[in-house]
């Protein structure tokens, strides 16, 4: 299976395919090495969703996530959720910007090979490296391969989350493993899913009129709606998968719990973007707020000098190609 690198542009920004016979994955390594294409090529389809009409380039550090092109798939690191940083040092109560720093700071390439990019970023709130080598070791698959250095001389809690914005219709679901019954709600009570920590049954909830929804289905953009909830902290999952039950098209999420502990969901069913799109997000934190989680204790923590290493593999299929437990 014959891999391809090239550098090419994307909305007239410099970007860098990575391309196999059955996938090909665009990136661009100065706006936070966002993904903002992942197409299967037996299909021709597309999975990550465009910018629509909002202005698309690299930001300033700081920006708010929302104001920006909301497209692809960006790398969430050391928070989501702004706040001060908890740890100790010299550090303590820097303030970490809107959904973290690396999705808005450049990143550099480190090589480029046959079958392989490798991209990678520095701390500017907090000293650490971080590191994401992309390649297509197996038919349809793509795997990220990250490893983050602590070049500090203190332990260093973070949030690491992966936040690909799929693409999935009206007619979209979303699939957890099937040990996986309840989840809790992380976002305020004004989102309409009632106040943090609020647990749902999944896939099938009782909504809080009391009338039974389902969850895990994303329905259109007309709706206006969405919601963040995550799997409980004990569950430690070690896959996720989002299907267009109109196509038969999915993609599914794969690592190991024991590097990557927990997962989180977002759907936006048109409230902040222009169309619906579900994002599972595999993290190392229970909670979206650094300062927050690492008060729970559910967070990892680095310590100085240090490397914490974790790979994502991501499969791409459709009917006739049925992912384990789709």
């Amino acid at each position: 299976m014959e891999t391809m690198v090239y550098r090419n542009d994307w909305r007239g920004v410099e970007a860098w395919t990575l391309a196999s016979s059955d996938l090909s994955v665009i990136m661009v390594p100065s706006m936070g090495a966002k993904i903002v294409s992942l197409i299967d090529r037996y299909t021709d389809a597309e999975w990550l969703i465009d910018p629509g009409k909002r202005p698309f380039g690299p930001v300033a550090y700081g920006a708010a996530f929302e104001e920006q092109d909301m497209s692809g798939w960006d790398e969430m690191f050391p928070t989501i959720v702004a706040c001060p940083y908890p740890g100790s040092g010299v550090q303590h109560g820097a303030n970490l910007p809107d959904h973290g720093e690396a999705w808005a700071l450049p990143w550099q390439i480190i090589q480029t090979g046959k079958d392989n990019l490798n991209l990678t970023m520095q701390g500017h709130a907090l000293p650490y490296q971080l590191t994401r080598i992309a390649d297509c070791p197996e038919p349809a698959t793509l795997r990220l391969r990250y490893a983050l250095i602590n070049l500090g001389t203190e332990p260093m809690p973070y949030i690491w989350a992966a936040h690909p914005q799929f693409t999935c219709g009206p007619n979209g679901q979303v699939v957890f493993p099937p040990d996986i019954t309840e989840v809790v709600n992380t976002i305020p009570e004004s989102w309409g899913w009632g106040s943090p920590e609020t647990r749902f049954g999944w896939p099938v909830a009782t909504g809080l009129n009391g009338l039974p929804v389902r969850i895990d289905l994303v329905g259109p953009a007309t709706l206006k709606h969405a919601r963040k909830f995550f799997a409980l902290p004990h569950d430690r999952p070690t896959w996720a998968a989002v299907l267009r039950r109109d196509s038969g098209q999915w993609v599914r999420f794969e690592w190991n719990s024991q590097e990557v502990p927990y997962l989180g969901l977002w759907v936006d069913e048109g409230a902040l973007n222009h169309d619906s799109v579900a994002t599972p997000e595999p993290t190392t934190a229970w909670y979206d707020d650094l300062a927050l989680a690492y008060k729970k204790g559910e967070v990892a923590v680095l310590p100085a000098g240090a490397t914490h290493t974790w790979t994502l593999t991501v499969r791409l299929g459709h009917d006739g190609q049925p992912a384990p437990q789709i």
